[in-house]
């Protein structure tokens, strides 16, 4: 059967395009890994309604939302102009969004910076060494001006604190800080993230991610804005160390744990979105 399909930016609510589509030829699930072309821009499906193919076959009618994969366009990277990719690397999935912002103060992360620096635990360490590898390739071997001819979607870890456990309050007292200055988390462009949080650690460093329903941290992300001195490096080495968890940089190509290195990570400058 053929499913009427519409596809809607999710950065204004427009419809990109309405089509028609084999049932076949659409995956059985949109669980947020799936992207696509269309109207010559590669998009990410942010949403789904409905997201199983039974509820879509059963209506004959499917919604994307599709959010942007940011690219780079610019006549004299290669002949003919080509389009390519501005980073070298993202997450494969954003969070759920509970809802549009509703005006109170949040974090606010672009989507192809979720979870570009995160906390891991032990049981994602394969999935860094793939992740990285991947990672350096891109950067090495697609190269083009200020962008990349390709991009590696991290899939995995899917779950950074397998094995880990510890909550915001846990977060805020090995960081230095209180939970007084825990606020939500938004996603740029879409909304509020679901079950989201985001503590202050210092002025231009958050740690942000995702809580389960027993308040468990499930996702820590570290955002940088600023420089941060040595007593948050060492903050952060204390937690890393008793927790057994490494702080991984993905486009960075930074994995570690050690003092001396993340003073001089969080000493420097945050890095471009170019590379």
């Amino acid at each position: 059967m053929h499913i009427s399909v519409t596809l809607r930016d999710a950065a204004d609510g427009g419809v990109i395009a309405r089509t028609t589509v084999p049932s076949e030829d659409l995956p059985p699930t949109f669980d947020g890994t799936q992207m696509l072309e269309a109207a010559g821009t590669l998009w990410r499906v942010v949403r789904a309604e409905p997201a199983f193919r039974e509820e879509y076959e059963l209506i004959g009618e499917l919604e994307l939302t599709l959010r942007r994969v940011e690219r780079v366009e610019r006549a004299d990277l290669v002949p003919g102009g080509d389009i390519h990719f501005s980073m070298s690397s993202i997450s494969d999935r954003l969070p759920d969004i509970a809802g549009p912002l509703d005006g109170r103060t949040v974090l606010l992360v672009k989507d192809d910076l979720w979870r570009d620096v995160e906390l891991v635990g032990p049981f994602g360490a394969p999935a860094i060494e793939e992740n990285l590898a991947a990672i350096r390739r891109i950067q090495t071997d697609f190269r083009s001006g200020p962008g990349f001819t390709e991009i590696h979607l991290r899939t995995e870890p899917a779950q950074p604190l397998a094995g880990v456990t510890f909550t915001v309050e846990d977060l805020a007292a090995a960081l230095g800080t209180t939970t007084h200055f825990v606020r939500p988390v938004a996603i740029e462009g879409l909304g509020m993230v679901r079950g989201g949080y985001a503590l202050s650690v210092a002025d231009g460093v958050d740690v942000y991610g995702l809580v389960d329903t027993a308040s468990r941290v499930t996702v820590a992300g570290v955002h940088r804005t600023g420089i941060a001195g040595a007593e948050v490096a060492g903050a952060f080495e204390t937690l890393l160390r008793e927790r057994g968890l490494e702080l991984v940089d993905w486009r960075g190509g930074l994995r570690t744990s050690d003092a001396e290195i993340l003073a001089g990570w969080f000493g420097a400058p945050p890095q471009p979105l170019w590379r």
